[in-house]
């Protein structure tokens, strides 16, 4: 595990500075808050796998929020969703979707690129602990189909309980550890998992998948399918899954987004996997770049640094280099 941020002490507003700059380099834009249960703040937060999924654990005695906005969203979009797991303690959330709470033993989705506040609360203990995987959205949108319907708090299933909490503990603490390969492979089993627990709990709850929803399943899958075809368009997806273009536009508005996104949002994410994979290390930039569907290397690296803050070749320099001493 790495410790990203640890503060003990009474100064207030220094441990908020410390906490809001891991926050923005770990996550992205938003206002944070501390409040303390006693005479001083103690706090430490550490992170395990970061690719290609962020997980992490805290533990603190005061009650820290979080709250993001819309100018926070239009400066930096998140495009990922929060799975908070809370042991300790409590939360409150407060999003489009409503307000709960979420008690020590339940989970919450959050999606990071709609308005929210997020509250912890010390428990009987004097602290609140939880852990927190920080998921890309295209990975809930494929993995995870049965999220836009969460309005709340939710446990795992029984059956699951002991297998998400094995697969969390060894992502939080050993996943600085793993290799790309395995880290990505246990991700993607943690995720299932959790799929697999809430998709039964809800299928008794639910009404039937709509229409809209499955074409709008079959968009994002014909997408990953001809992900790396430079031509393609939202036509030839349109013809691909068997409706109109029109109708194919419906469905994308009907879930809030559009189809550069939904295609920029996996030939990215892939094209970052790409570049900190020691398998692709002798592998230029112009490549990878085709390789993910983007039609020339300028276009790709203007919108990889939008999205990640970094150009390629940065990001590059800044993680190949650890993935190849594993």
């Amino acid at each position: 595990m790495q410790t990203v941020y640890a503060y003990c002490g009474r100064d207030i507003a220094e441990s908020r500075r410390l906490l809001s700059v891991m926050v923005r380099n770990q996550f992205t834009e938003g206002d944070v808050e501390i409040q303390p249960s006693g005479e001083e703040v103690r706090s430490v937060m550490r992170n395990g796998l970061t690719q290609p999924v962020l997980f992490m654990r805290a533990v603190n005695t005061a009650d820290i929020s979080f709250r993001r906005a819309w100018h926070h969203i239009r400066a930096r979009k998140a495009a990922s969703r929060l799975l908070y797991f809370v042991f300790q303690g409590e939360m409150r959330v407060v999003s489009p979707t409503g307000a709960y709470r979420v008690k020590a033993g339940q989970c919450a989705l959050i999606d990071a690129d709609q308005p929210f506040y997020s509250g912890t609360f010390v428990g009987e203990r004097g602290n609140f602990e939880c852990g927190l995987a920080v998921v890309p959205e295209q990975l809930v949108l494929s993995v995870m189909p049965w999220a836009r319907r969460l309005k709340g708090a939710f446990e795992i299933g029984a059956a699951y309980r002991s297998l998400v909490t094995d697969l969390l503990e060894i992502l939080c603490t050993e996943g600085d550890r793993l290799s790309a390969r395995t880290g990505a492979a246990l991700a993607q089993g943690f995720l299932h998992s959790v799929s697999d627990s809430l998709g039964e709990q809800l299928a008794g709850s639910v009404d039937p998948q709509s229409l809209t929803d499955r074409r709008f399943e079959d968009i994002q899958a014909c997408i990953g399918r001809y992900l790396t075809c430079a031509d393609l368009t939202c036509d030839r997806v349109a013809e691909y899954c068997g409706i109109s273009p029109r109708y194919l536009c419906y469905v994308l508005k009907a879930n809030n987004t559009s189809f550069s996104e939904l295609l920029w949002g996996q030939r990215l994410p892939k094209a970052r996997e790409w570049l900190g994979s020691s398998a692709y290390r002798h592998y230029p930039i112009h490549k990878i770049a085709g390789m993910a569907g983007f039609k020339s290397a300028a276009h790709f690296s203007r919108m990889f640094k939008t999205a990640y803050n970094l150009s390629p070749k940065e990001y590059r320099a800044r993680h190949a280099p650890e993935n190849e001493t594993r």
